[in-house]
Parts: structure tokens; C-alpha cells; sequence
């Protein structure tokens, strides 16, 4: 699916593509693009969780109310209509789960909303946006899983992060009222946009891509081809490696195609991410745009050796959505076992059974202590 038009006099064109892998038998992915009345251009990408049937209901909710609110009031501000889009479909979700019976389903969801040159970026869950030119990486959300907790924190690394245990524990998605640590779901969305140059690409995409293509590969995957090549060249990419998960994919360029690949370019080196997940109060940048909008925060990544032949496999996310609670948020201490969320299950009525052992010893204990003082 391509379509190309003009936004705010700027030439912007739209592929999407979806595969359901090479393990899966249904593909729970949705993705979805509308061109708004004042020109603008909305694209989103869900990726559904909760089984069969639960999962693609979830993601295609997601993108179908998403997509109206945000073209209800095109000339309201874009960070407030892609909070309350989010939050109104995360309504939507719970309670189409109380109707049908499947509470358990979920999905994450990345959306962009394109004005001209400016693109507006909101977030739940680890489906990403990254934002490619002359074939690297400049800019790419942060994931809203334990692992990237951990790296945040600096207890672990980026390149640690692709092998941990935990990978894929989300700890926010709609669908779910509640965020890991307890408090109301709250999306991220960027304070402010990021600035399309001319054959620029955006790239939206489950974690079926991620997962098994590194950051660096994408950029280069993507460079000096039109966005309905460079969509299909990542979908089969992420195929050839193994499938795992469904793999859905949406480019957006400015102009008819990305950027050659530079290997001389360079993008702006900052402190990291920052603010709100995304950008930094204390960035040195002094870039602007046309408009007098401060400009995004970039960051470099470096480009890592080709990769192996051998990708990491899918590892089980906890409970049937995958999004880890309260208790497992604060058990910060270690991770929980690799076998899967009814292990995690049993060793927690385990636990209850030997402290409630423990509690009847300590009564005798004290009863005897007691009757022997008196």
C-alpha cells in the first residue's frame, strides 16, 4: 500500500507492508495511514497481544479509533489530540474486552502525525519510530519494557539489553488501565517534532522487525530506496532470520525515496534521549526550523559489525499480554526464571505457602516461650 501527496507544500510519501512471519499462523499486527483535511498525514502501527482472534481485534481497534480522534480537530495541538487519541483507544480496548470476554487482550502502538516537515511521534509499547538519513540512524524511540529500565538506569547495556532475559516485558500497552508501577496509563508522546528533510525516512514497525535486525541495518537497509522497497527489503530481512513474530512495517519519506547511504555523515551528538523519554532540557543543539520550533534531540548510533548468522530467539513474555505488574516491577533485585510466566506462577505460591509455614512456626515459638514465663 503506497500513496504519495503533498503536506503543507511538502512531498511526503507512505508504504506499509505486514507479514504474519515464519512461525505464527495469524498475524495479530495492525497498521493503518489517512491523509487528514488540512493536509497532514497520520500513520500508526499496532502490535496486538492476548492470543488468536484477541490480539488483531486490540491492534485494529487501536489504529481505527486513533485515527478518528486524531482527525477530529486538525487544527488543535498535535501532542494533546495524540494523548487523548491513545488514552480514548485504550477505552475502546477495555471495554470491547469486558463485552467479548477477552480482558487479557492488549496492544502496543506507535503514530506519527506529519504536518508539513514536522512529525509528531506518541508511543505505548516497544513497536518503534526511527527517523533515517543518508542511511543512519539520527533518531529512534525508547521502548517502554523492563529492559529498557535497566539500561536507562545503567544497569545494563544496549547490547545487553537484545540478549536479557526479559526482553519483551512490556511495562505499559493499551489496553491495560494501569502502567507497571502502579499509576494510570499514560502514553508518551514527543514534546516536540522531529524535522523532515528532504528524502528523510520514518520508519514505524513491530517488534517482529527489531527484534531480529539491528538499529544500524535498518538505516542502511532503507537508504536510496523508495519507502514500498525499503518496506518490503525489512519485512523479508526480518523474515529470513528466523520470523518469529509477525512483522509489520510502515516507511515514510520525504520526497519519493531516502537518501543514499554517507558513510562520511555524522548525525548531532547529544547526552541521550532525555525528557519525557524523548529529548533533553539541557541540550546544547541550537538548531531550529522555519517555524522558530526548537528542533529534536538526535543521537548517533554507532554502526556494529555485520551480523551473525545466529539471531537471539523469542523469549516468553509474562502472563498472556506480556505486560509485567506492580510486584515484578519492584523485584528489581533479579530476574525471574526464563521458563515462562506459569513457573513465575508457581514460584509465587511457593513463596506464599513456606511464609504462611513460617508464620505457624513462629506462633508456636512464641505460644511455648509464652506458657513457659508464665
Amino acid at each position: 500500500m503506497t500513496e504519495s501527496g503533498q503536506s503543507f507544500g511538502f512531498p511526503l510519501t507512505i508504504s506499509s507492508l505486514s507479514d504474519v512471519g515464519r512461525v505464527r499462523t495469524n498475524n495479530e499486527d495492525s497498521f493503518g495511514h489517512s491523509w487528514l483535511s488540512d493536509g497532514s498525514l497520520f500513520v500508526m502501527v499496532a502490535d496486538g497481544m492476548g492470543g488468536h482472534e484477541a490480539g488483531e481485534v486490540a491492534s485494529g481497534l487501536a489504529v481505527q479509533v486513533v485515527a478518528e480522534v486524531v482527525g477530529r480537530d486538525p487544527d488543535g495541538d498535535p501532542v494533546s489530540r495524540m494523548h487523548d487519541a491513545l488514552l480514548e483507544a485504550n477505552g475502546a480496548i477495555l471495554e470491547e474486552g469486558q463485552r467479548s470476554g477477552t480482558r487479557g487482550m492488549g496492544t502496543t502502538a506507535i503514530s506519527v502525525l506529519c504536518k508539513g516537515q514536522q512529525a509528531w511521534v506518541a508511543l505505548i509499547g516497544d513497536s518503534r519510530c526511527y527517523q533515517i538519513r543518508h542511511g543512519h540512524l539520527v533518531w529512534r524511540s525508547l521502548d517502554h519494557t523492563r529492559v529498557q529500565m535497566l539500561v536507562d538506569a545503567g544497569e545494563i547495556s544496549e547490547e545487553e539489553s537484545r540478549t536479557h532475559p526479559e526482553a519483551g516485558m512490556l511495562t505499559r500497552a493499551l489496553g491495560h488501565d494501569r502502567m507497571a508501577d502502579g499509576r494510570p496509563l499514560q502514553p508518551d508522546v514527543l514534546p516536540e517534532p522531529l524535522w523532515i528533510e528532504m528524502d528523510d525516512a520514518l520508519v514505524l514497525c513491530s517488534d517482529g522487525l527489531h527484534d531480529l535486525v539491528e538499529d544500524w541495518e535498518i538505516g542502511q537497509i532503507v537508504a536510496g530506496k523508495s519507502p514500498e522497497e525499503a518496506a518490503a527489503a525489512l519485512v523479508e530481512t526480518a523474515c529470513d532470520r528466523g520470523g518469529h513474530d509477525n512483522v509489520t512495517v510502515a516507511v515514510i519519506s520525504g520526497g519519493d525515496r531516502a537518501s543514499d547511504y554517507d558513510p562520511d555523515f555524522a548525525p548531532v551528538m547529544t547526552a541521550g534521549f532525555g525528557n519525557n523519554r524523548y529529548g533533553s532540557n539541557d541540550s546544547t543543539d541550537e538548531e531550529r526550523t522555519d517555524q522558530g520550533t526548537p528542533a529534536p534531540q538526535y543521537v548517533q548510533m554507532a554502526a556494529g559489525p555485520a551480523p551473525s548468522a545466529t539471531h537471539r530467539q523469542p523469549i516468553p513474555v509474562s502472563a498472556t499480554t506480556g505486560v509485567i505488574n506492580p510486584a515484578q516491577l519492584a523485584a528489581m533485585a533479579g530476574p525471574p526464571p526464563r521458563t515462562g510466566p506459569n513457573k513465575l506462577l508457581i514460584g509465587a505460591a511457593v513463596a506464599m505457602v513456606l511464609f504462611g509455614l513460617l508464620f505457624i512456626v513462629l506462633s508456636v515459638v512464641a505460644v511455648v516461650v509464652y506458657s513457659q514465663m508464665g
